[in-house]
C-alpha cells in the first residue's frame, strides 16, 4: 500500500483504498484499476491523493533538492531517543512518508513546468 500524489498516478494501478470526498462520498470503489480518463477526472474533482496497492513508485530519492527531502534526513536524528518505542517508530514512518509524498509532488510539478 503506498499514499501517492495524483499526478504521479498511472494506468494500470489499483486503488488499495477507496477515494472519497471529505464529506464520505465515495467517488472510486477500492480495487478499481486506473484509466488515463480516470485519472484526468479525479485531478479535474481537486483530489490530491490516492493510496494504490503495493508500492509502484519508488519516492527514494524524488525531489532530492527539496526541504521535504531533508526532512526525511534527519527523521532518524530526531527520532533516535525512540528507537525501542514502538508507536514513535510509527509516527515516524508516517511523517517519513507525508514528506516522501511532498517531495514527490514538488518533483512532479517541476516536470511539468520544465515540459
Amino acid at each position: 500500500m503506498q499514499k501517492i500524489p495524483i499526478s504521479l498516478a498511472r494506468e494500470g494501478m489499483a486503488l488499495e483504498k477507496p477515494v472519497m470526498r471529505d464529506n464520505g462520498m465515495v467517488l472510486v470503489g477500492e480495487g478499481t484499476k486506473l484509466t488515463s480518463a480516470l485519472i484526468s477526472r479525479l485531478e479535474n474533482m481537486g483530489i490530491s491523493s490516492i493510496v494504490v496497492k503495493g508500492e509502484p513508485v519508488d519516492m527514494e530519492g524524488v525531489g532530492s533538492s527539496t526541504t521535504y527531502a531533508k526532512r526525511i534526513e534527519r527523521l532518524d536524528h530526531l527520532f533516535r531517543l525512540h528507537e525501542n518505542d514502538e508507536w514513535m517508530q510509527e509516527v515516524k514512518e508516517f511523517i517519513r512518508g507525508y514528506y516522501q509524498a511532498r517531495a514527490a509532488a514538488e518533483a512532479s510539478a517541476m516536470q511539468e513546468t520544465e515540459s
